[in-house]
């Protein structure tokens, strides 16, 4: 990751570079050929070398986080991947690369771009990210009404949920797959505890992002329709459309709306 921010990468590599330099010289200077002293003089250097990658590696996650990621939280999701695109331009090597198609996936997942949310989850190859790629496969097949094989991942990501030691992570997870449980009971015409789920969802989640409000918000909107409830489904499809931004909750809140006009008339 740091070695997106051009700056970051090379403060970390002068800073390793001075630490290697630092302990050669002290072997040189110092070293009476005691047995133990280049162990007092690697420990240490070798701890001072992880934490340099620590703190560049935090310093580039939060600058990520506060100049990127944060545009999706605003529903501005192609400027996210845009941003993305030209941040991890001709960067995108080694493991950096799951990283960037784990955000790049996002971005497509939340304008409706799920062939290439596919083809983001074949370069997520690591381990680590095997739970975030079950996930944006849960959202594929759904969307290609193959209900069999998200099924599959679902079980799979239930599974993975056991290795996560990241506990605010693991509940990610744990909430994607509530959020799919509960698709797919609607599909299947049991709307039994969705309403009051997703009212829940609005009312604990802190902070509460745009993007979480219009993709709960759509939800509820859409369920209201199904249990005949159209006026009260206005309410909340107007808050994905006022704030769903260039989100696929806008689009298909303003369909919704488009269509119970149409039938009032």
């Amino acid at each position: 990751m740091i070695s997106i921010y051009k700056k970051y990468h090379i403060a970390y590599w002068c800073i390793g570079i001075f630490l290697l330099i630092c302990m050669a010289a002290v072997m040189t200077l110092f070293w009476k050929e005691e047995w133990y002293f280049p162990l007092l003089v690697l420990i240490p250097t070798l701890f001072l070398v992880v934490v340099n990658a620590k703190v560049f590696t935090r310093l580039a996650t939060k600058k990520l986080s506060n100049e990127v990621i944060v545009l999706i939280n605003e529903c501005r999701a192609n400027d996210y991947i845009n941003a993305l695109k030209s941040l991890f331009d001709k960067k995108a090597k080694g493991p950096v690369v799951n990283s960037y198609n784990m955000l790049l996936a996002e971005g497509y997942a939340v304008i409706d771009d799920y062939d290439s949310v596919y083809y983001c989850c074949q370069n997520m190859k690591r381990k680590a990210y095997m739970p975030a790629r079950c996930n944006f496969m849960i959202g594929y097949y759904l969307k290609k009404d193959q209900r069999a094989l998200a099924e599959n991942e679902m079980e799979e990501l239930r599974k993975l949920l056991a290795t996560i030691k990241n506990q605010q992570y693991r509940e990610k997870f744990e909430t994607s797959l509530k959020n799919a449980e509960y698709s797919i009971r609607i599909m299947d015409g049991n709307y039994d505890g969705a309403e009051e789920y997703y009212k829940k969802m609005l009312a604990t989640i802190k902070p509460l992002y745009p993007l979480t409000e219009v993709s709960y918000s759509y939800a509820l909107g859409k369920l209201l329709i199904l249990k005949g409830e159209p006026e009260k489904a206005k309410e909340y499809l107007n808050v994905a459309c006022e704030k769903g931004g260039d989100t696929k909750f806008r689009k298909f809140a303003e369909e919704k709306l488009k269509m119970l006009a149409e039938n009032k008339e």
